[in-house]
């Protein structure tokens, strides 16, 4: 699918003549170009510019072909009153048509480009309400042309199991408009589906008017373009209280599993099966607030949920049953060579070979654990990059270890009688620090402060090291299999199965 603007001139009204979703055929011989068409192919998007003292975006038109006639034709999805102004859209694209509408009769443009524009004109047709569009059009949007099967899917699993990974590569395809949010312990039903809020019109008065929340705007969007599909991802959805923050449009998330008539119409596969009544709702995604608002079946809602997060929010039966939960898997089977074969620091262990061996340790203290299972790291749980060693933090000539190094410099630091050359040793080893450091802050930590919070001896050297400071301090600070004397004999033998006791 390739996306266009379409270059008009103000005095032709040609298009406004058509009605909505009505087939037009299209012959225009303008700018010196006498067949323009045979740039586009069916299943383009076009949009309608006109230029002139209007300078406003007022059609969009799906490209098909009449095989009969060997032709193509534009359908018309949309026509404006008013039309989104050029000044409403980035710098960017204002230049890239003020520089070709003169001699240009088709700009191509990115499929963000075109997601740009259709922002623009939704905007412009929320801010006038009904009066900028044209009421016939919103009544009459085929449902039987819609993508169908919208679904609501969940995905859960331990952290860094590759949740948004498997979105992106499985479930988003090249033409899906994806919009994304996170909840959070703060987020409201006010948030998620909109509130009505202080503004002021055009005479300076106070208004209230209600201002869409992202679920009611994506609703919108999905709705006014039935041929693309919308994915409507929530990350951490567990992180907030769910049910509330749906409300009462918890109910739409039920689905029809077949084409089904209600109300007349027959709806497509993945359409709410229940409307619900909400006029503020249904006056900014319909125009009309007696309209019953239903999640569109080329909407799907997809969720994340890490299933060891502690103090979040349980998502009861009613509500999981309503989607199609997909758990995860923790594997290293299909996880790209250089993170699974990556080397943690200068230990000579590898990122797989540590995974593997600290979740059999979790998942066999399940009498000691809680959830045990749960607390697995995560395959993705950290980069390769972060993994990687700065060797510029090994110890310099003379000193045994870097911390003895980094703290004769702090002291001439301190005592301000520290060389230029000193100093600028100093910044080498605080930035290769600060990257070595990173393995610990982010898995270590955890390990300590989750995973083996109740049961810490099951992991660590508790002997020597009881706090979290002493743990990442002794990792940071030494090199090569050192740094793994964190943990406890046991442990460490069965990292370095071939080292001599």
């Amino acid at each position: 699918m390739s996306y266009f603007i379409l270059i008009l001139e103000e005095k032709i009204k040609s298009f406004s003549l058509v009605g909505h979703g009505e087939k037009c055929a299209v012959s225009l011989m303008l700018k010196g170009n006498s067949e323009p068409l045979k740039s586009l192919s069916e299943g383009d998007k076009v949009i309608g510019y006109v230029a002139g003292a209007a300078r406003t975006f007022c059609y969009l038109f799906d490209v098909g072909y009449d095989q009969s006639s060997s032709r193509h034709y534009f359908e018309k999805i949309l026509e404006t009153k008013t039309g989104a102004g050029l000044r409403t859209v980035s710098s960017k694209l204002q230049k890239l048509i003020n520089e070709s509408e003169q001699t240009e009769l088709f700009i191509k443009i990115t499929g963000e480009q075109y997601r740009e524009i259709m922002s623009a004109m939704m905007d412009m047709i929320s801010s006038w309400g009904n009066s900028a569009i044209e009421k016939s059009e919103e009544c009459e949007i085929d449902e039987s042309r819609r993508v169908s099967n919208g679904r609501n899917i969940l995905l859960y699993g331990v952290p860094g199991s590759g949740k948004s990974w498997t979105i992106e590569h499985e479930y988003c395809h090249q033409d899906s408009i994806v919009e994304r949010l996170v909840f959070h312990p703060d987020y409201t039903n006010a948030d998620f589906i909109g509130q009505i809020m202080p503004g002021v019109d055009a005479d300076g008065q106070i208004i209230y008017e209600f201002t869409p929340g992202p679920f009611t705007s994506v609703i919108r969007d999905a709705y006014r373009h039935p041929m693309c599909e919308y994915i409507f991802i929530i990350e951490e959805i567990n992180r907030g209280n769910a049910p509330a923050i749906f409300g009462e449009v918890f109910q739409l998330l039920d689905r029809t599993m077949e084409p089904k008539n209600m109300e007349g119409i027959i709806f497509p596969a993945g359409t709410s099966e229940y409307g619900i009544t909400h006029k503020y709702m249904a006056q900014k995604i319909y125009g009309d607030p007696a309209h019953k608002v239903r999640i569109p079946s080329n909407l799907s809602i997809i969720g994340t949920m890490n299933t060891s997060d502690q103090n979040v929010f349980t998502l009861d039966t009613a509500f999981q049953r309503r989607w199609r939960m997909r758990m995860i898997e923790n594997s290293f089977e299909n996880v790209r060579a250089s993170l699974a074969d990556a080397l943690i620091l200068d230990t000579g262990v590898t990122w797989r070979a540590f995974c593997e061996k600290v979740n059999s340790i979790i998942v066999g203290n399940k009498a000691k654990m809680s959830s045990a299972e749960d607390k697995r790291i995560g395959v993705y749980f950290i980069h390769e990059n972060d993994l990687a060693f700065d060797e510029r933090a090994l110890p310099a000539e003379g000193y045994k270890t870097l911390l003895d190094e980094y703290n004769d410099l702090l002291r001439d630091e301190a005592a301000r009688k520290i060389t230029e050359e000193k100093k600028q040793r100093l910044a080498v080893i605080r930035e290769a620090v600060m990257h070595n450091r990173m393995f610990s802050e982010k898995v270590i930590k955890y390990l300590w402060d989750d995973a083996f919070k109740f049961y810490p001896e099951a992991l660590f050297n508790t002997d020597s090291m009881d706090s979290l400071e002493k743990i990442i301090r002794t990792f940071v600070y030494s090199k090569g299999r050192e740094r793994f004397k964190i943990f406890n004999p046991a442990v460490y033998a069965s990292l370095y199965p071939n080292a001599e006791a």
